[in-house]
């Protein structure tokens, strides 16, 4: 079974390749673009949750 949070992983994971490899020409600097983005995806949905979570729908 396949949980939200291991879905938005896969998808920060994704889109964070993604940008990276068209933004950057270098291999280095797209590790790094990747991985700030990555954490940033990541850190964003995290506190959207919680900001969120007192909010039923």
């Amino acid at each position: 079974m396949q949980s939200h949070f291991f879905s938005m992983l896969l998808f920060a994971g994704f889109v964070s390749l993604i940008f990276a490899v068209l933004m950057k020409d270098e291999p280095a600097d797209q590790v790094q673009l990747g991985g700030i983005l990555f954490a940033s995806f990541v850190a964003t949905a995290v506190v959207l949750g919680w900001i969120f979570f007192p909010f039923p729908l």
